[in-house]
């Protein structure tokens, strides 16, 4: 990925988003590959990552919108004061413990890095990654709307059981429980938040992310509630998905995708009552 802080010292805009254009296209190639030799490759028996102690963040440390992330300074994979990160440890660390392949984590940070105006050894705090319409959104399923909570690093304890009691069947989230989730907090949203603003790209973004409860945790409420509520992997938990190549975007976004489409288009007439 060395090519990404290429660039940023590129001067010219056109250039610059010309070449990342395609590195993107690059990377979705590659993904494509593994997705297929996945089809073909054993699978791997178990996850070698090693969590180490959680410890609870203390009020100086920076975190991120993101459960995943937040996991793994909590755990000290990543620092645990989530600061004086690059992208790159982000991506080896995601990669590494979550099992998503290599593709998908360097798509993820690429981005990301655009995003930011970053490089991938450039030093950030998790909490940049909580910039509005950025990597952070309005309707999210575990944090409130920016405009009722601007400090988007801790998670919503009362959103998060509103979310498990919508379950179906209370143990196992299903992508028909995503889709209904995400149907009620898109409405909702829309209805309350006067500053309200998403962009179907955020509502993928929104359907991805719930995606990963179930192609990273199979759906299993017993871990998603202290991964959710308190940011937290129980002892000896590896992710479900054993692809050898890791969990690629092309896959993972057909999921997403199902999730997607099944959300109710009605939020988007929804109109804000004050």
């Amino acid at each position: 990925m060395w090519f990404v802080n290429a660039i940023f010292n590129i001067s010219i805009p056109i250039a610059r988003g010309i070449i990342g254009f395609f590195i993107l296209l690059w990377i979705v190639l590659l993904d494509l590959l593994y997705t297929l030799a996945n089809l073909i490759l054993p699978r791997k028996r178990q996850i070698p990552a090693v969590w180490n102690e959680y410890i609870p963040p203390m009020s100086t440390d920076s975190r991120s919108p993101c459960p995943a992330l937040n996991a793994l300074c909590n755990h000290g994979v990543l620092p645990r004061d989530g600061k004086n990160v690059t992208l790159r440890d982000i991506a080896v660390a995601v990669n590494s413990h979550y099992n998503l392949s290599i593709t998908t984590c360097e798509l993820a940070v690429v981005l990301l890095a655009q995003e930011l105006q970053k490089g991938l050894d450039d030093k950030i705090e998790m909490s940049s990654i909580a910039t509005h319409n950025c990597g952070e959104h309005d309707a999210s399923l575990v944090r409130r709307d920016t405009y009722f909570q601007p400090d988007q690093s801790t998670p919503d304890k009362e959103l998060i059981q509103e979310f498990f009691s919508s379950l179906k069947d209370g143990k196992r989230v299903t992508r028909a429980d995503c889709r209904h989730a995400l149907t009620a907090r898109l409405t909702n949203s829309a209805h309350t938040n006067p500053q309200f603003s998403l962009l179907s790209t955020h509502v993928l973004i929104a359907a991805i992310t719930a995606a990963h409860l179930i192609d990273t945790f199979g759906g299993d409420v017993s871990v998603l509630e202290p991964f959710l509520l308190d940011e937290r992997i129980p002892e000896g938990w590896m992710p479900v998905t054993r692809d050898r190549l890791g969990l690629t975007f092309t896959r993972h976004g057909l999921d997403a995708i199902i999730i997607y489409l099944g959300i109710n288009p009605s939020w988007r007439a929804v109109k804000f009552q004050g």
